[in-house]
């Protein structure tokens, strides 16, 4: 009998974008449940989509630019106050010129190394330290 107290994760996705020695993070609206933190671009996927369909529909919707789905760079279980996350993060390449800010409240392009000053999900935490230290 299945243990009644296992609850589904919620399933994400997030781009690894990067462009030479920087990377992509993205700042969370107001709005938006963790308000404020930064986060590597992505969201849910939807019922009959694929993880890279959604990972490319998420950064249209939320950057207005077009992405190559590469490989995966790391997945990630985190249990939140709300519910559990399963997150597959993507490294991903850029294939539009310009960003627009469109369901973020703001991008920047930042080293690694910087990521430690700021305010991150608590989720993506793993991602972050992959990327500062690959053998991890």
């Amino acid at each position: 009998m299945p243990d009644a107290s296992f609850e589904m994760p919620l399933l994400v996705t997030a781009a690894v974008i990067s462009d030479g020695e920087k990377i992509l993070i993205t700042r969370r609206p107001d709005d938006k449940r963790h308000p404020g933190l930064w986060e590597f671009p992505g969201g849910k996927v939807d019922p009959g989509e694929s993880p890279e369909e959604a990972l490319c529909r998420e950064i249209r919707e939320e950057l207005d630019a077009e992405v190559q789905v590469l490989k995966i760079f790391e997945v990630v279980f985190h249990r939140y106050e709300w519910g559990p996350v399963l997150i597959l993060a993507y490294s991903c390449r850029l294939l539009t010129s310009a960003i627009r800010n469109l369901g973020v409240a703001e991008h920047r392009w930042i080293h690694p190394s910087e990521l430690p000053e700021f305010s991150i999900l608590p989720a993506d935490q793993p991602i972050i330290d992959r990327l500062i230290d690959p053998s991890c």
